[in-house]
This record gives structure tokens, sequence and C-alpha cells, in this order.
């Protein structure tokens, strides 16, 4: 189970998988979501501001949350908590660093979801990652190799969520891997900072917009698009201070402006670090809530390369909402097996690593 950058809610994705290695295989049985109230987001999405006694409530509060959804979302399919090997949570993240392989920090405190599921849990992925030398960030790799790197003999899976993240497939060799920047994080937040609405629906707004290209070019002067793969980075950067950089640089243009140049630079960073990771073509498939947005959609198609075809994620087999929940019950099956799960070429550490730690079922 897990949250994304975006804060909306809580995914989750009951799997079967069976062996181990380059063997193993996967299917998905159920998945669910539970979304997060509107106060609980609002806070979320402010936890920069929050005191160190904050961060330790929330970190309890959403731990027993957590916790408490998962067992109800087992009940809902009739399935006992004792029937699992593990539960894998990522948690709420909250903050990230930018490239300098700081600190990494989600929410959710994985000995109060097991006491609250009845479940064992596996967790807190990241932390390992950083501590063997790589950036902590992206780690749904795994998942991607596991489940399709035999699809196609070169394949793309593009995630759009708060921030893009991109997985490269050739064969059985470990993956490549990178965040090319922002996706829906500074469209929500101008929306957020200038309307009513959570985010722009449908890419209306965006939609009836034109692209700004002086903003565009300011935009691509963030030094963050010119650092070597791989790379990751936070909603630090690319959320809500990327959006008041926007309204700053263009104070008197149209929201619907800035919402369709958001779109655009979305899309461009994710076709200028193709082009630096020499991607040869092949098929690009699109997931997370961008793939909703036919503004950023229609961005991302015009700026692809010859010889690159945007597809859905959906036509992998795999329903796309399901993704990242499906990528921490991997990781946590991974961790049991003691399989590495991250590489050079995915975070930059110095070998491959097994992610996350692990606590037993309660009372066992």
């Amino acid at each position: 189970m897990g949250s994304g950058t975006s804060a909306d809610g809580l995914d989750f994705a009951l799997l079967a998988i069976r062996g181990e290695g380059t063997g193993k295989t996967a299917d998905l049985l159920e998945r669910g979501f539970r979304p997060y109230s509107t106060k609980l987001q609002a806070a979320v999405l402010r936890a920069n501001k929050w005191t160190v006694s904050e961060v330790a409530d929330y970190h309890f509060q959403l731990g027993q949350w957590m916790g408490n959804e998962a067992q109800a979302f087992l009940s809902s399919i009739q399935v006992s908590p004792q029937e699992l090997l593990a539960i894998g949570s990522h948690g709420q993240t909250i903050f990230h660093h930018d490239g300098n392989r700081g600190g990494t920090l989600q929410l959710g405190d994985i000995s109060v979801i097991a006491e609250s599921a009845g479940a064992p849990v596996v967790g807190d992925f990241r932390w390992s990652d950083l501590a063997a030398g790589g950036e902590g960030a992206p780690i749904s790799p795994y998942a991607d190799w596991v489940l399709h790197r035999h699809h196609a003999p070169r394949l793309a899976i593009l995630n759009w969520g708060g921030l893009g993240n991109i997985t490269l497939l050739e064969g059985d060799s470990p993956p490549k891997a990178w965040d090319t920047g922002p996706a829906n994080g500074p469209l929500d937040a101008l929306c957020r900072l200038e309307t009513d609405l959570s985010c722009d629906f449908d890419g209306k707004l965006g939609l009836s917009g034109k692209v700004r290209e002086d903003l565009l070019e300011h935009l691509k002067a963030e030094p963050f698009f010119e650092r070597d793969l791989p790379r990751s980075t936070g909603l630090e950067i690319f959320g809500l201070s990327f959006a008041k950089k926007m309204r700053a640089f263009a104070p008197s243009v149209p929201l619907r402006d800035l919402l369709a140049t958001a779109a655009e630079i979305s899309a461009w960073c994710v076709s200028d670090s193709l082009r630096r990771a020499n991607w040869r073509g092949g098929d690009l498939f699109l997931a997370g809530g961008g793939a909703h947005n036919p503004c950023m959609v229609k961005a991302l198609e015009r700026g692809l390369s010859a010889g690159t075809t945007l597809r859905q994620f959906s036509d992998l087999g795999w329903d796309s909402d399901s993704r990242e929940a499906a990528a921490f019950a991997l990781l946590a099956d991974a961790f049991l097996l003691g399989e590495p799960t991250s590489w050079p070429t995915t975070t930059g550490v110095s070998q491959p690593t097994v992610l996350g730690k692990w606590v037993p079922r309660p009372n066992s």
C-alpha cells in the first residue's frame, strides 16, 4: 500500500507472488483506495511548516489510520491479516532531498501499522537506498522489472504523479530509472493557490490556455534539469514553490496560460531526459494522475521524438491505479527473500541493494 506525492489517499493492492529472482511472477487479486479527508490532505500539503511535535504526532496518527484502513480493506475482500506474508508500506512522503543525497521522510510508522492491521509490515524502503549511497528514489522500477521487462525487447514506463519518473527496461538487464521533474505538482498547486479547486479536472483550464514561451524558457533554466542521470527530486522544488515561481515571473498572465505552460514543462522534461538517456525509441507506457489530464498528454505527444509511441499503462495488462501499491508489495516480498531492489542505474547506489525494514506480526 502507498500514498503518492499528491497526498490524495491510500492505494491498496493484494498480490499473489510466486518464485524468486528472474523467475518471479505476480498476479493482482484485489485493489482498493481510501481517500484522505480534506483536513488530512490539507495538513499533509503544509507539512513543511509543521513543528517537530506535529511531525511526531502525524507519524503515529497516519500509521494508525493506515493500519486500520488496511484491516478494513482486507475485511471487505474477506481476507484475514493472518493470511498475509506481509504488508508492504511506503508511507506518506513529506520531504525528499533534491539531489544532495540528504534525507527523505515518509510518515506512517510501520510498527503502528503492524499493530493496527494485525500483520507483519515491511517498509522504510528509501533509507536503505540512501545508506548505500543512492538517492532513495525512484524505487518502483523493481516492480516494473519483475512484471513488464519481457513485454517487449525495449520499453519505457512513465509515472506521472505529483512528480514524474521513468523506468527503462531491456530484458533481464537491470533497469535504468530517474525522476524527470514536475508533473501534476505545480498544476495542482496553481489551482489551490488561485481557485477553490484541488486540481485542473480533465485539463479543461489548461486546454483553454496557451503556452507562454518566455515563461517556458525561464522554467527550463532550473538547475535540476542539467543533472546527470539517475537523479531524484521532490515537491519542495516542483510543487508550491515552482507554482509561485511561475506566477512571480508572469504576474498578469491568466491562470489557464500558466497551466498550459506547466503542462508543457512537465512534458518537455520527459523528452529531454529520454534524450539524455540515449533512448532509442519504442513504446512509452503512461501511468499516474497525469495520464488523466488531456492537456498534459497532448503536450507529451507533441514533444516525444520520432520512433516513440505513447501507450496506456493498461496495455501492459495491469491497472495504472494499482501500480504504486503493487510496487511496495513486491518490494516487501523481495526484502523477505533478501533480493536487491535498487541498482546503480536506478538510484545511484554503490551496488545492488536490498531495501526495507521489517516489523513482525503483533504478539508473534
